[in-house]
């Protein structure tokens, strides 16, 4: 148990080192230097280092900026959330703020912003998404509206961090202008899907929900030629107020061709929904013991 216990701390561990690693990236190769804002404080780094150029040699270094703007934040983590949380995440914090300065020799793109944009946002969005496989987070508006939420219940962390992202994005928009806005914007798209995919993994699953008059032929069909299990769940018409028997079944995107032939073949007049599985845990999938 203890063995196990450990293993799986230093999985999360290497994980945050890693996300962390990959976020930097994108903010010394492809944000940064293209001067495109996605949100977050260190958007807000980027931009206070544009505006004090003249006053420091450079402009403040990022990251001084991102660490000064979460003091006061994980002062307020810690007193809202709990030590456990604080302790990891301010941690992640620290790591990711020295990083931004040590790892500044990463060689620079600076072309094509669309091509900043989509590859900053593919390494933010791994890094993120691995960053909070391992428990943690880099602080933040991820962090701010985390603790509004925990004051406000009735405030979505996903609103709070929206309009937080959007008054950067905003200010952005002021300093670099309306082109790196429109980019950035696309960037915060690109890491938003990739860190779905990266939590949630990618879509190779299909959930069927069928309606018969041949539901028992159907099933039948099914679990013979696929060997998929097929659940029926009670269901009443609407219109007709008769009681109907759904067909519900999950199987792999390659499967999908042979399960519509089957339906087709029974019941041309059968009435078919399909729908994207983002995970399956279970008899014939990924079992139980094989999640994080």
């Amino acid at each position: 148990m203890t063995k196990r216990l450990g293993l799986k701390q230093a999985t999360e561990a290497l994980f945050i080192l890693l996300g962390t690693f990959f976020i930097i990236v994108s903010i010394n190769v492809f944000f940064s230097p293209n001067r495109i804002i996605t949100g977050g404080f260190t958007g807000i780094a980027i931009i206070i280092q544009e505006v004090t150029q003249g006053l420091w040699p450079g402009g403040i270094p990022k990251g001084v900026s991102n660490f000064v703007l979460n003091l006061p934040l994980f002062a307020w983590a810690y007193v809202v959330l709990g030590k456990e949380y604080f302790g990891r995440a301010f941690l992640t914090n620290v790591v990711f703020s020295i990083g931004l300065e040590v790892f500044t020799f990463l060689p620079v793109y600076q072309g094509d912003f669309l091509l900043a944009a989509l590859y900053g946002g593919l390494f933010d969005g791994v890094g993120v998404g691995l960053v909070l496989r391992g428990l943690s987070g880099t602080g933040g508006v991820d962090l701010l509206g985390a603790i509004i939420h925990r004051l406000k219940p009735h405030l979505p962390v996903s609103g709070i961090m929206f309009v937080c992202n959007a008054g950067i994005i905003l200010t952005g928009f002021f300093v670099f202008g309306a082109e790196r806005t429109m980019y950035g914007i696309l960037a915060v798209f690109v890491i938003s899907k990739v860190v779905d995919i990266v939590l949630e993994g990618l879509s190779f699953s299909k959930a069927a929900f069928i309606i018969s008059e041949k539901n028992q032929e159907i099933a039948q069909e099914i679990m013979r030629r696929q060997n998929r299990g097929v659940t029926g769940l009670n269901g009443i018409g609407m219109y007709t107020g008769k009681e109907k028997q759904v067909l519900l079944c999950v199987f792999r995107q390659k499967e999908i061709t042979m399960v519509k032939n089957i339906i087709r073949q029974v019941d041309p007049k059968a009435f078919l929904i399909l729908s994207d599985v983002k995970d399956v845990l279970g008899n014939g999938f990924k079992s139980l013991d094989e999640v994080d």
